[in-house]
């Protein structure tokens, strides 16, 4: 009995992991995903944000309000599957 719910179990377990997608881990797709994390969020205004992509290495540049967003823009692009680090290169005015 044992066996069989064991068995059964694996079984059911094989068949979840067949039906997930694979994620696309290029600069493109992650670029891609990093936009549309930083565009969801209402209280930022990313339009002068530039977002460079090159092997999981995401550089931030462009200019922010303020410190809150420069560590939002980094928090959410380093939660990004496939970033490997993120360099934030923004101004803040005065």
């Amino acid at each position: 009995m044992l066996l069989l719910a064991t068995t059964v179990l694996a079984a059911g377990f094989s068949g979840c992991l067949r039906n997930v997608e694979p994620v696309d881990l290029s600069d493109a797709a992650i670029k891609a995903r990093i936009e549309t994390a930083l565009h969801s969020q209402p209280d930022l205004d990313a339009r002068y944000l530039t977002i460079d992509v090159d092997t999981g290495v995401v550089t931030l540049s462009g200019v922010l309000k303020n410190r809150r967003e420069q560590d939002l823009v980094s928090r959410i692009a380093g939660r990004i599957q496939g970033v490997d680090q993120v360099i934030v290169n923004v101004l803040i005015p005065e």
